[in-house]
């Protein structure tokens, strides 16, 4: 029983090294942009069927296998960044900043999960969950600034994206990157209740000086979420 363990362990790091050493080379070509960002509104994106939003969801939810992974992750993406339009003004950051850093916050993530789903098809194999997260952390944070600075999306967006993974305490945080980061924990309350903990949100609108008072309301707005898929 021991030595069949051991055997299973130690394909499965058989596995991950031959899937993370072609993934390596894999990442290094970067898919086009999908539309011009510098003319992207995410306001009005995010409120109607618009082409553009269509356009990105195709590019990273297509992936053999791994489809709803990348789907889960993708609208993760869109209703964070539907609460940062509305956060944004209650922090005086800039809405559209807040919108297009949080629709691309996972970016990285997503992109290195699509090309892991492809490898695993082509040699038809499956990575582990721990692998996989573990490969996600590896490359998203570079990917996500790489692919986004060659999509030319503005660079202060960028820059927002990464930021929000490094904040340690609210009150010196820049205000888009405290936006995101508010904003995501009211995307996971509204898309996985189960994984946000009781009071999680109403501590980290009191420590950055957001009314709790409106965040029923926030809770409440059936409009945020109209663009997942």
């Amino acid at each position: 029983m021991l030595n069949r363990t051991q055997s299973s362990a130690s394909n499965a790091l058989d596995l991950r090294r031959a899937i993370a050493t072609q993934l390596r080379e894999a990442l290094q070509e970067l898919p086009a942009t999908p539309f011009d960002w510098s003319t992207f509104d995410p306001a009005m994106a995010l409120s109607t069927a618009d082409l553009r939003v269509a356009a990105l969801t195709k590019l990273l939810c297509t992936a053999p296998a791994r489809s709803p992974e990348l789907r889960a992750l993708w609208n993760e993406c869109v209703v964070t960044a539907a609460f940062a339009l509305r956060l944004a003004p209650m922090l005086n950051a800039d809405p559209n900043n807040c919108a297009v850093a949080a629709l691309l916050h996972r970016l990285g993530d997503l992109l290195t999960l699509r090309a892991i789903g492809t490898l695993e098809f082509a040699a038809r194999v499956r990575l582990d969950a721990g692998s996989r997260a573990d490969l996600c952390a590896e490359h998203g944070g570079v990917l996500l600034e790489r692919t986004a600075r060659a999509w030319g999306v503005p660079a202060r967006a960028v820059a927002t994206a990464a930021e929000w993974r490094q904040l340690r305490e609210f009150p010196p945080a820049a205000s888009e990157a405290t936006v995101l980061y508010l904003a995501r924990l009211f995307a996971i309350e509204r898309l996985s209740p189960q994984f946000c903990a009781i009071g999680m949100i109403e501590h980290a609108c009191e420590e950055v000086g957001v009314d709790v008072g409106v965040l029923e309301a926030l809770r409440q707005d059936a409009t945020i979420g109209l663009a997942v898929v």
